[in-house]
């Protein structure tokens, strides 16, 4: 078993009614935490022990519907240079070359969260990366997270988006995507 790092970004009522009901439903190996901005929208950082990636992130999603949330996204975590450089081995000024494109084959992935001292880049674009082109030894488990995290992210949104459509719209649309 392996242990995999995710987020679960989820709505739901703010406060410690819901976080104590999504801990006993089993988000136990969880951080969770509420935007104080818009008080329902949330976050809850796992760092899940399963068989796989597809296991450990179904089993997020189907307990936190079942305590009650609305899953709105999966994501693996957004990381600065530091903890890319700390995750890889390598020193913060190689990440930057990476970057820059000053070392490496060029294509650095974009920041998701562009922030003048410390941007955030999406780990799954940055593993991807890194195992395309065997600049760092990042684990299979990371590889395969950051894979499925995308993939199960564009299955959330879309179930969530379909809804949008009028029934007959949505119908069509799900044969000739089927």
């Amino acid at each position: 078993m392996s242990i995999y790092t995710f987020d679960v970004h989820f709505t739901g009522p703010a406060g410690d009614d819901t976080v104590d009901s999504l801990y006993e439903a089993g988000w136990d190996d969880a951080t969770v935490s509420f935007d104080p901005v818009s008080g329902g929208m949330g976050i809850a950082t796992f760092d899940r022990e399963a068989p796989s990636a597809v296991e450990a992130i179904a089993s997020a999603i189907a307990t936190g519907r079942a305590a009650g949330v609305t899953v709105a996204g999966v994501t693996e975590n957004l990381v600065p240079f530091a903890e890319i450089a700390e995750r890889t081995g390598r020193t913060v000024a190689t990440v930057d070359h990476w970057v820059r494109g000053r070392r490496g084959p060029g294509g650095f992935p974009e920041p998701r969260i562009k922030r003048a001292k410390a941007s955030l880049y999406s780990w799954a674009e940055v593993t991807r990366w890194l195992h395309e082109h065997g600049l760092a030894d990042v684990s299979e488990t990371d590889v395969e997270t950051a894979r499925v995290c995308e993939i199960a992210d564009s299955l959330v949104r879309a179930r969530r988006l379909q809804h949008e459509l009028p029934p007959k719209d949505r119908r069509l649309l799900q044969r000739a995507v089927a």
